[in-house]
């Protein structure tokens, strides 16, 4: 080039590779770093698992095998009482089915 500048070409092979390979160990540090961010995030979720399986557990323990029973008092504490179209209240946990 005419303005002072040296070409791309004019630089010495020896240093075009260098510069490449500063350039490639930069993206794999990257790279490196997002994979890190990802298995930590995996990591919370396996965490999360183990934490809800032992939950379980622990409910089948305390309820001494008898799941469907915890189950279903837990659905009846969490269920509102409805009302009838008269203005009766029924009964928490047992609500009519609607047809």
């Amino acid at each position: 080039m005419s303005n002072g500048q040296p070409k791309q070409n004019d630089k010495p092979k020896m240093l075009l590779a260098i510069e490449h390979l500063d350039a490639a160990n930069s993206h794999m540090e990257s790279a490196m770093n997002i994979l890190s961010s990802i298995i930590m995030d995996w990591s919370k979720a396996a965490d999360f698992i183990v934490s809800y399986r032992n939950s379980l557990v622990k409910t089948v323990e305390e309820t001494g095998g008898d799941v469907k029973q915890s189950i279903e008092s837990q659905f009846r504490e969490f269920i509102p009482r409805k009302f009838k179209g008269d203005g009766n209240e029924e009964q928490a946990g047992n609500p009519t089915p609607v047809r």
